[in-house]
């Protein structure tokens, strides 16, 4: 074992007992065919990556301040994007939306979270890793599925080697090249040197072509959502253009970043998570509007967009919404086991930053893969696997006030990107 990976345990092990859908439009011009082979100068994303050293600090604009584990396996220290955005926001004292236990309520009796109301964790999320020298790839311009206007066009992707998309080994997505969308196949690339996040839905590299549904460069140093609206009534819309713009999807349904909201094994090896985690409900359990008749879908901020949610209630969780775990949740009374590190680091996360409702599915809470890190999932959650914190329920949760809702699908891009 090395010297690194000695003293990461011991500091596991010292917390441990401290703690006893995007709509597809448009096109983009790009020159097809143009740098089309990965890069060989990044190392393969199956190496194994060390955990996170507290103490490694970099001195690009997303390291300085406090910092949290950032990148492939949550190894590096640092931060995606500026230290006062809401990704890093404790939100542990806001107040809640009127209708908070109401909308708890709601979801328990429409059957909880997916895959029969299990609290389960997705871990087919990949974070590649790239940086100067790595090639960046243009969109096919012969891509057979239109490029939605709402996301970036002419986006260079960065395809580091060995690096994959969601869920599979590779950048291949199977049921993705020249036929329908079978698979969210996202693809996500984080360039710390140039402080880019890239991130793709339904990608696919196959035959020197790059094909994308939806890809997003976002600029790490900036904050584009700014403070949430307060009160009933929203700012006028030249006021409200937050993030990648009003009523604008990205990779993500809701618009969101996906890295920043991935739980990582550095952030489980840290013994905290610290910022938000990005989760899912069935469309079926969410609202498209408060009733017949009235403009939807509904998001409220910091979401940009709502995916395909059908419920005509006021009280059905909204995309975008922020779900915080209750101060007074006691794992042992829900049958989760208070020491694992899992739900030590998950529980906190939940109850300082809480979840993001960004996407419809099945499995409620979403997590980077652990291929090649220096801790596995299986060696982490023990013998309940992806489902070492199911027994929490909707009840268990607050939902915290962030404005007033949106509605709609018709874009208006944010110029401040």
């Amino acid at each position: 074992m090395s010297a690194q990976r000695a003293s990461l345990c011991l500091l596991a092990t010292v917390a441990l007992a401290a703690c006893s859908t995007p709509q597809p439009v448009g096109d983009a011009a790009a020159n097809d065919g143009a740098q089309t082979a990965p890069d060989s100068t990044v190392a393969p994303t199956d190496s194994s990556v060390p955990l996170p050293d507290a103490s490694a600090v970099g001195d690009s604009a997303t390291t300085t301040g406090r910092t949290v584990p950032v990148g492939r396996c949550g190894a590096r220290r640092g931060r995606y994007f500026p230290e006062g955005s809401w990704v890093y926001t404790d939100v542990t004292s806001a107040p809640t939306r009127a209708n908070s236990e109401a909308t708890t309520a709601w979801l328990e009796r429409a059957g909880g979270w997916g895959n029969a109301n299990r609290f389960q964790l997705d871990t087919s999320f990949v974070i590649n890793e790239a940086n100067a020298s790595t090639r960046r790839v243009a969109r096919s311009t012969a891509d057979p599925i239109e490029y939605s206007a709402d996301c970036d066009p002419n986006v260079m992707f960065p395809l580091p080697a060995g690096g994959r998309i969601e869920g599979h080994v590779d950048y291949v997505c199977p049921a993705r090249a020249g036929g329908d969308i079978n698979e969210d196949c996202h693809l996500i690339v984080v360039d710390f040197e140039a402080n880019h996040l890239f991130e793709g839905y339904a990608v696919t590299f196959e035959q020197d072509r790059l094909f994308s549904n939806c890809s997003v460069r976002w600029d790490m140093t900036r904050d584009v959502w700014g403070a949430p609206p307060t009160g009933a009534t929203l700012p006028p819309v030249a006021a409200r253009n937050w993030g990648i713009g009003r009523d604008c999807t990205g990779p993500d349904a809701a618009g969101f970043p996906m890295a920043p909201l991935l739980i990582t094994i550095g952030d489980v090896m840290s013994g905290r998570v610290e910022h938000p985690i990005r989760f899912a409900l069935p469309n079926n359990r969410m609202q498209r509007a408060a009733a017949a008749g009235q403009t939807g879908p509904v998001y409220v901020w910091p979401a940009t967009h709502a995916g395909g949610p059908t419920q005509l209630d006021p009280n059905a969780p909204i995309y975008g919404s922020r779900w915080r775990l209750r101060a007074s949740f006691d794992p042992s009374a829900r049958g989760l086991d208070p020491a694992n590190p899992v739900v030590r680091a998950v529980v906190y996360g939940l109850q300082h930053y809480g979840m993001l409702l960004a996407d419809g599915g099945e499995i409620a809470l979403m997590a980077e893969d652990s291929t090649g890190c220096a801790a596995s999932w299986d060696s982490l959650w023990g013998d309940r696997g992806s489902r070492v914190l199911n027994g929490i329920r909707p009840s268990d949760f607050e939902i915290i006030d962030t404005g007033a809702t949106e509605a709609g699908w018709d874009c208006a891009r944010n110029a401040a990107r």
